[in-house]
């Protein structure tokens, strides 16, 4: 992050420090914190109603730091996939949209009754309530994402799951799949849970049970093609899958063949594909593709891959795609290749972004020269040491990579349940981070923030809010950002750092 220049006349320089009303952009601004705290409340409905509707909505915490007066101009919660990518097409917005209302609270007091343009102007570390009305996908395992939008236009994003992974069905609001037919057909029968029509099988190994759907996107919206991302299967425990499929509507026209479906898992790694058996369905050839892999997939999370992605049907109920995947739970993973003894585990990625920003020393500077900007595309190097959880035959080991051009470095195929520390240091300032790989594992982020910042001393900051106008656009005006090296502003420990 640079520092701010502008050239203007002297007159305008004077002008704007004499009556203080020059207001850099907040540095700092972050997600600390986001969090499920259950479905126990009833505060909110549905679409821009912002009031109680006698259903129990669910209900996220936000943790917010804001260094200097901001505006929020809007919260969207969303389902999505473990990079925060949206998946299963729910969302919740306090801005003028088409989505439900997201209700944002603040120690209790209610800050949208419907959808607004704006949330007002916040300082400080602030703490939100949002509550969403249950649309169906509140389940174990599922993932969400928030992200907040400040009054410059800046987006910032955290990503949380619901307890242990979800397995079941996900619901979805009616519509119109196709065109309208009097009989019923198979894609009726799949999306009212008749298994004939869904295909379900006798497994050979002797169980019983021939399967029950534990992914199922499909709803019955008018679709198109194209999915620009694809739907994800989490399951808590070992699974025999025996049936996946897809649907190619593409605009009545079909397929002219089928062609394969396969998962692929956290490391990357594809397992499958499989050739599907291409029915017909709703009058349009080889529109429904199935495959029964009929193999046992341990837990985790995985993507489901169609090979022709261009005439796979999706809406904005099911951005992802149109799939459904049957199994059911079995005692043990499959066998490694290696045919290794131990516990199989998942593995997971561990990110660092160093930041590293200088700040100017002086107002006047900012306006007229610019100043030192820090050690932008500079290489640092990052220590990571990781132990192992004891049931997984790898010893401990500590790995050295220097940031990209971006500020990211990134520490691969660490087994869930590792417990770890990152280390780096920029000139003398040393820094450090530990954590622990959840399970299943997943990608973990962390930031080393160098950058010069400068705060007003508390009693300082009240007095100038409390002096402070409000403008018509909520915005806070008078209050100058505080620069390290003017009168009266506390510097932060990173600011030794520079002049370089």
């Amino acid at each position: 992050m640079g520092c701010l220049k502008l050239f203007l006349p002297k007159s305008e320089i004077i002008t704007l420090a004499l009556l203080g009303i020059f207001l850099l952009p907040a540095m700092g601004t972050e997600i600390s914190q986001f969090e499920w705290m259950g479905k126990n409340t009833d505060k909110v409905g549905t679409w821009d109603n912002g009031d109680p509707d006698g259903s129990m909505d669910g209900h996220f915490r936000i943790d917010l730091f804001l260094p200097d007066p901001t505006e929020i101009k809007s919260i969207l919660l969303y389902t999505a996939d473990e990079n925060a990518h949206p998946v299963g097409g729910q969302f919740w917005d306090t801005a003028a949209t088409n989505y439900y209302i997201l209700g944002v609270f603040d120690q209790g007091t209610q800050l949208n009754n419907n959808h607004v343009t704006s949330l007002g102007t916040f300082s400080r570390d602030m703490q939100f309530d949002l509550y969403a009305a249950d649309s169906g996908w509140f389940g174990k395992g599922n993932w969400f994402a928030i992200e907040v939008t400040l009054g410059d236009g800046t987006k910032i994003t955290r990503l949380t799951s619901i307890g242990e992974p979800f397995i079941g069905t996900s619901e979805s609001p009616s519509g119109e799949l196709g065109p309208a037919k009097d009989d019923k057909s198979k894609i009726d029968g799949i999306l009212q849970g008749d298994s004939k029509s869904s295909g379900s099988i006798d497994q050979s190994s002797g169980q019983s049970d021939s399967g029950t759907a534990i992914f199922d996107s499909w709803n019955t919206g008018a679709v198109d093609n194209s999915p620009t991302c694809s739907p994800i299967l989490t399951i808590s425990k070992p699974h025999m899958i025996t049936y996946i499929d897809t649907y190619h509507w593409n605009d009545g026209q079909g397929t002219t063949s089928g062609g394969s479906i396969s998962l692929q898992n956290g490391d990357g790694e594809i397992i499958g594909p499989w050739s599907v058996e291409a029915e017909s369905a709703s009058g349009v050839a080889n529109a429904w593709w199935i495959a029964r892999p009929n193999v046992v997939i341990p837990k985790g999370n995985y993507l489901i891959i169609d090979s022709q992605q261009e005439t796979w049907s999706q809406n904005s109920e099911s951005p992802c795609g149109f799939t459904k995947v049957e199994g059911y739970p079995v005692q043990a993973d499959p066998v490694p290749e290696d045919d290794k003894e131990g516990q199989s585990v998942s593995k997971g990625t561990v990110r660092a972004n160093v930041v590293i920003d200088g700040e100017c020393d002086d107002l006047v500077e900012v306006l007229t020269s610019g100043c030192d900007a820090g050690l932008p595309d500079i290489p640092v190097e990052l220590t990571f040491t990781y132990i192992p959880p004891a049931y997984y035959d790898v010893t401990p080991d500590t790995l050295r990579e220097t940031t990209d051009e971006n500020g990211m470095v990134y520490f691969k195929d660490v087994p869930a349940g590792s417990k770890f520390m990152l280390k780096t240091k920029v000139k003398t300032m040393e820094k450090e981070q530990e954590g622990i790989m959840p399970d299943p594992a997943s990608d973990v982020y962390f930031l080393f923030d160098y950058t010069c910042k400068g705060s007003w001393p508390e009693e300082v900051r009240k007095a100038a809010e409390q002096n402070a106008g409000i403008g018509p656009e909520g915005v806070i005006h008078g209050v100058v950002t505080p620069v390290c090296g003017m009168e009266g502003v506390i510097c932060s420990p990173e600011c030794g750092l520079y002049p370089l």
